[in-house]
């Protein structure tokens, strides 16, 4: 039997310290860290998955982006919903309010980009039974109004890891996703406070490096060395990062161009800080 082989780009989704990084961890390397990093930005990792589909066999190759868990960054968020061809919507058992930002935040603003990408739920840290807030019941009632299927996993133990990966794979290679609706415009970002001012800095900056995954990777250690915290940035370490980025961008872009650079986001900064 012939193999297809195709790729294709999926996304982690949900609200910040709900596992996401950790159940890519478990899912590729078979490694499991309770250490919480903040993902800044977006980080992509590869994982090929051999399925069946119909009379066919094909080698799926998944191009995992997983994109920064905080609310507000919807320029980075956005741009990198462009493209996705199925998402896995992330929660976690221990804190109700992750499933209702589901719902709130995290699929309206994808729908924004890609309006029918297909969805699965995942209910994270299942080994934490005794913290649970989250029910089947919650998990199901969501999973039955997006007609799509729900998993409980846990990125310590390996449950449902890979099965919810596999679901996820098979929904987006049938026909009916593959015909799922084609990427919208990205409305231009309404500024009102240093997230919003950061959110725009890390994107540009992507944007004009042109090799997003090599760009993003130099914003984290930028920001890592200037302190910077997404979750709450301070002016101070803000400008200190874009001073950082400046220096990474005079390896890559003329003097001039630089320097306008780098005055545009500091009056960005100046202006909402």
């Amino acid at each position: 039997m012939d193999v297809r082989r195709v790729k294709r780009k999926v996304l982690m989704l949900g609200d910040g310290a709900v596992g996401k990084t950790s159940l890519i961890h478990k899912y590729v390397m078979d490694k499991f860290d309770d250490k919480y990093i903040t993902t800044i930005g977006t980080k992509v990792t590869k994982k090929v998955l051999s399925l069946e589909h119909g009379d066919e066999k094909v080698d799926l190759t998944l191009m995992i982006w997983d994109i920064l868990g905080q609310k507000g960054y919807t320029s980075i968020q956005s741009t990198s919903y462009k493209g996705g061809e199925g998402a896995l919507m992330v929660c976690d058992l221990t804190r109700k309010e992750t499933l209702a930002s589901l719902e709130d935040y995290w699929i309206p603003e994808v729908r924004k980009v890609r309006e029918d990408i297909p969805l699965t739920f995942v209910g994270n840290k299942a080994d934490l039974v005794d913290q649970r807030q989250i029910t089947n019941d919650d998990l199901q009632e969501l999973a039955d109004k997006y007609d799509t299927k729900y998993f409980l996993s846990s990125a310590k133990t390996g449950e449902n890891v890979e099965e919810m990966f596999e679901a996820l794979g098979i929904s987006i290679i049938s026909d009916q996703a593959m015909e799922s609706s084609q990427s919208q415009t990205v409305t231009k970002k309404e500024i009102k406070n240093l997230v919003d001012v950061t959110d725009v800095i890390i994107n540009e900056f992507c944007e004009s490096f042109g090799d997003r995954d090599t760009a993003m990777a130099m914003v984290r250690q930028q920001f890592s060395r200037a302190g910077l915290d997404v979750k709450g940035p301070v002016k101070e370490n803000l400008i200190q990062a874009v001073e950082n980025l400046a220096q990474v961008e005079m390896g890559f872009k003329d003097e001039f161009t630089v320097k306008s650079h780098l005055a545009k986001r500091k009056r960005m900064i100046e202006q909402y800080g």
